[in-house]
């Protein structure tokens, strides 16, 4: 789908305990190369303008920031010593505080660099464009002086994207779904929504990004980003971003092609009255429904076919995911954390690829999320679920795996923990059907095949014709899958000036 360009996936907003959250550096990093191509490491550095709270409550603030100068220089050694271009790409940031301007996340291109203090975003400016470092506004729905964002001194020079969705919520618009609920600052202001920012005249593209303050980098239904880039370096993914060639994910990686003339998602460009839309999305779930938005309108809508399969189904490549965790809830053992080990061998076909979705919680410094391939067939996965903190509440783990094969081709699960167990089962009873196994008795953990995906109800392509108006115009495109995940296209930007 990407072209001359690959597609990549990262986090570039996230915290640990090098701040006001919790785990170190080094699990962060090793957590982002387990499941992402890139992320950057975003510490709390300050806050000038912080309100006095009752109790001293702003301590909690304070002492995290002074926690991050203090540890600067370790952050700064291992995400220096953590980038591998052409592996994995590792970025040194940080989040710069305000409750008249609203939030920023600085990302540098290179390592070793200074934290900066300033009072005003003229400052923090300056001192970006001096770095070469991107300056990204994040939870921008939030109200003005409620550390939402201030459309006012919106610049493009190191601000080319706006992060439009993390575990705040979506701030596409105050009537999508995902509203900001989590926090204190408030709900929704129409006025600082990304639409209302883009009606403003104002350019910039689309990424999501965690904001996960339990050292996880890119949990799963947190925020998420992908984007084009020419190939697995720091300099190729600051392109990518500086090109606008990013899309916004809540969490499944949804892969998205989006052109306006044959220039691709986030261009600007020159136009008559006739503006043609071409676009391909490849879900990992079954898509829901793909829109073109234009000027705040929807304007196009296209469907994928019939979910329900026949075995002609399995003649392409098909999706299948595996979700694994539910087991007590808060009456039933709230602290019980379980751990998996188990693996997939594929009998009569093969895995093409894999997607895991990892959800952050519950905190552990110790356990990581392990996926290890086994051959074409094969794939040996190490895990840990739990209820205690779950975010919203839902305590699975899950991969999606890409698979070639047919009807009689065979999937056998072997677990070693919690228990052990080997259960086989058939792709042609997964047309029509999830099978749910469980590791005992009630209230013991369960697993569950989902029925498959079938590549026509994951996959869409089409084409539409917008009608461009005399002045400026832009347009994005919207997808959802029937699980609820959405992706954002960065917009196109038509007739704007240069």
């Amino acid at each position: 789908m990407a072209g001359r360009h690959r597609t990549l996936y990262g986090d570039i907003h996230n915290h640990n305990a090098h701040g006001y959250g919790v785990g170190s550096i080094e699990r962060s990093l090793e957590i982002a190369r387990t499941h992402l191509d890139f992320f950057a490491f975003t510490g709390h550095a300050s806050w000038h303008d912080m309100p006095a709270m009752e109790g001293q409550r702003e301590r909690h603030w304070s002492d995290g920031f002074r926690r991050l100068k203090d540890t600067w220089p370790r952050v700064q050694q291992v995400i220096a010593e953590g980038n591998r271009d052409g592996e994995f790409c590792a970025f040194l940031g940080f989040e710069w505080h305000s409750s008249r301007w609203g939030d920023q996340c600085v990302v540098f291109p290179t390592d070793h660099r200074p934290l900066h203090y300033a009072a005003d975003p003229e400052r923090l400016r300056r001192f970006c464009v001096e770095e070469g470092a991107l300056m990204i506004p994040h939870h921008v729905a939030y109200p003005e002086g409620r550390r939402g964002a201030n459309w006012s001194v919106f610049r493009e020079d190191c601000t080319p994207v706006v992060e439009i969705y993390s575990e705040h919520g979506n701030a596409e618009d105050d009537r999508g779904p995902l509203p900001f609920v989590t926090h204190s600052m408030g709900g929704r202001e129409t006025a600082n929504t990304v639409r209302r920012a883009l009606d403003r005249g104002l350019r910039f593209g689309f990424v999501g990004s965690s904001d996960n303050h339990a050292g996880f980098p890119g949990a799963y239904g947190e925020g998420l980003m992908g984007l084009l880039a020419e190939d697995l370096t720091r300099p190729a993914i600051l392109e990518a971003i500086r090109a606008r060639r990013t899309w916004a994910l809540t969490g499944d990686r949804i892969e998205v092609a989006f052109t306006a003339n044959g220039a691709p998602l986030g261009s600007t460009i020159a136009a008559g009255r006739r503006v043609d839309v071409d676009f391909a999305v490849r879900g990992r779930d079954e898509l829901d429904v793909v829109e073109i938005v234009q000027d705040g309108r929807i304007v196009h809508r296209a469907f994928a076919a019939d979910a329900l399969p026949d075995a002609s189904a399995l003649q392409e490549p098909v999706q299948l995911r595996l979700e694994w965790g539910w087991g007590p809830w808060g009456a039933l053992a709230l602290e019980r954390v379980c751990d998996w080990v188990m693996e997939i061998q594929v009998a009569g076909g093969r895995i093409t690829r894999v997607f895991p979705c990892l959800q952050s919680m519950p905190f552990d410094e110790q356990r990581r999320h392990r996926f290890e391939r086994r051959g074409d067939g094969g794939l040996a996965i190490r895990s840990y679920t739990s209820r205690k903190d779950a975010y919203r509440e839902n305590p699975n783990q899950s991969v999606v795996l890409e698979l070639a094969g047919g009807p009689d081709t065979v999937l056998e699960l072997s677990l070693t923990e919690p228990v052990a167990q080997t259960t086989t089962t058939r792709l042609a009873d997964l047309l029509g059907a999830s099978r749910n196994l469980f590791t005992g008795p009630f209230p013991k953990e369960g697993y569950q095949w989902h029925r498959l995906v079938p590549l026509k109800a994951s996959a869409l392509e089409g084409r539409c014709v917008l009608e461009a108006p005399a002045g400026r115009s832009y347009a994005y495109l919207r997808a959802r899958q029937r699980n609820g995940h959405v992706a954002w296209a960065s917009p196109v930007f038509i007739n704007y000036a240069t």
